[in-house]
């Protein structure tokens, strides 16, 4: 796995929120990048094997087919097994990166990605995005702590 620096990806558990967050703070080279992944598969598993993903990509360029190819065919299917449980994935977006993320190749990604028990979904804005995870938690059952209650 390949190193990173906090310089140019972000990881953090909200365990008030019951979510993942990893923010690409730059482009990273497909080892790197892949390495994230692997991160935040890792800081799931520690963290109750947390299936509630916010991931920003709006500093990086949209993965290209050799990291889409990996991801399909070697991470997706990891994480599948690993979470024990669907992924749910809210991606933020740019505008300068809609048509990747409208396309025709990444809408056959999309439905593959579904096939593993992997939910992707696209937002530009934040609060969409997080309000859709926590939709998903709770039609998943998931009972997040409050923090004004844990204190």
């Amino acid at each position: 796995m390949s190193t990173f620096s906090t310089d140019a990806f972000s990881l953090e558990y909200r365990p008030d929120l019951g979510i993942l967050i990893g923010r690409w703070l730059q482009a990273l080279p497909p080892p790197a990048l892949q390495g994230t992944y692997q991160a935040m598969l890792s800081a799931a598993r520690k963290n109750d094997n947390c299936r509630f993903w916010l991931l920003d990509l709006r500093r990086r360029p949209l993965a290209g087919p050799d990291l889409n190819e990996w991801f399909r065919d070697q991470f997706s299917p990891q994480v599948a097994a690993a979470l024990e449980g669907p992924l749910f994935t809210a991606y933020l977006a740019g505008p300068h990166q809609r048509l990747a993320a409208e396309s025709a190749e990444m809408e056959l990604h999309l439905r593959h990605a579904a096939t593993l028990d992997s939910y992707p979904l696209f937002y530009d804005d934040e609060a969409e995005a997080m309000s859709w995870l926590k939709d998903q938690q709770e039609r998943a059952g998931i009972k997040v702590r409050d923090s004004a209650t844990t204190r």
